[in-house]
């Protein structure tokens, strides 16, 4: 038996995001008008950081942005622009 040596290098909440349409999204975004004021913080990086803080159990938003902070060198799979 031998055993793989393939690992990813993605954490498994950067996996979970990659299962994420991005089409799916820019049509709800669409069809809602979700990010009509917006400047910076998209409709989708909200949905990105609201799935974070129910999966590390955050429960304010300092929280969410010290945890996000905490892991910044591995945040490049979270798909954040910003």
């Amino acid at each position: 038996m031998s055993k793989s040596n393939h690992f990813s290098t993605k954490s498994v909440f950067g996996q979970l995001i990659s299962l994420i349409d991005d089409s799916m999204i820019k049509r709800e975004v669409k069809k809602c008008d979700s990010d009509r004021y917006t400047k910076r913080f998209t409709t989708k990086d909200h949905l990105i950081s609201m799935l974070f803080c129910s999966f590390s159990k955050c429960t304010s938003l300092r929280e969410i942005s010290g945890a996000m902070l905490g892991l910044s060198g591995k945040t490049a799979g979270f798909q954040l622009n910003h």
